[in-house]
């Protein structure tokens, strides 16, 4: 019988995608033996530092990284000779020469002082958006009904939940639905809405409602891509995940041009505000 040939485990895309998940995910942390050595050269060095500096996703971390490689060249012992061969040469003729004497670390010290200054930008602009997407955040409320109107609310919340009106979760709770035309607060809908139904459905409802006075009106056609979070987003999800509608702009725009299937119930809805509405 021949030799067997040796099996080799089957590398499949799925583990490619587990072991790339892995290393992106691996906590990188500053470490002098492997970054600096007597045989590297300034440019070996910083490159190895960017790589790293790649692998670290929060601008927090790759400021305490650096930090610790500052800190490393600080406590290195100065050689004379070398710190004043710097002086009389640009930086820049020491991107091969071999860092076999300490001072040879000044040119990436200032480098690494460089990434300082451009994290602390990245993490100042990081702050501001988050404080300014809170701001945004806190003004983002629910639907305001008509006071004349407001008694109606747990009629209507009955002929939306009904088993064949494909509107919304059978399972809604009032309180949860009255929230959506009391002036609520975005961070105060701690259960949005199960919409069942079409999101043209919705869409073509909530526009009814403030065409007809019953609703304050608000702006139904904000991009998911918008800074804003649309108005319906907070009240309404697409399924027991949570996850938000798309497109809003888009489907907004040909609202007009397209027949809503369940425009029968919306008509009841509608009536129901306004008996005398044909």
């Amino acid at each position: 019988m021949g030799k067997e040939k040796e099996q080799y485990p089957k590398i499949t895309k799925k583990l490619l995608d587990f072991l790339d998940e892995e290393e992106k995910n691996r906590e990188v942390t500053f470490q002098s033996f492997d970054v600096f050595g007597r045989v590297y050269t300034e440019s070996s060095v910083i490159g190895r530092i960017e790589d790293d500096l790649r692998r670290i996703p929060s601008l927090v971390n790759r400021y305490k990284y650096l930090s610790k490689a500052k800190s490393h060249i600080n406590k290195m012992k100065h050689n004379s000779y070398l710190k004043e061969e710097l002086i009389d040469k640009e930086l820049s003729n020491f991107n091969n020469k071999k860092l076999d004497m300490v001072d040879a670390y000044f040119p990436i010290k200032v480098w690494i002082e460089k990434q300082y200054d451009q994290i602390e930008k990245e993490i100042e602009k990081e702050k501001s958006n988050k404080e300014k997407k809170k701001q945004l955040k806190d003004l983002q409320t629910t639907f305001e009904i008509n006071k004349k109107y407001s008694h109606l609310l747990n009629d209507m919340w009955e002929l939306m939940k009904a088993y064949k009106s494909n509107m919304i979760d059978y399972d809604t709770k009032f309180e949860d639905f009255e929230k959506i035309f009391t002036v609520v607060a975005e961070k105060e809908i701690t259960k949005p809405i199960h919409w069942i139904g079409k999101k043209a459905t919705l869409l073509r409802l909530f526009d009814d409602l403030m065409q007809n006075k019953i609703l304050t009106p608000k702006t139904l056609g904000w991009n998911s891509n918008n800074k804003h979070t649309h108005p319906l987003d907070i009240c309404f999800v697409k399924d027991s995940k949570g996850t938000n509608f798309l497109k809003w702009k888009s489907s907004y725009a040909h609202l007009e041009d397209r027949t809503t299937t369940n425009q029968e119930t919306i008509d009841k809805i509608i009536k129901l505000f306004k008996p005398d509405t044909k």
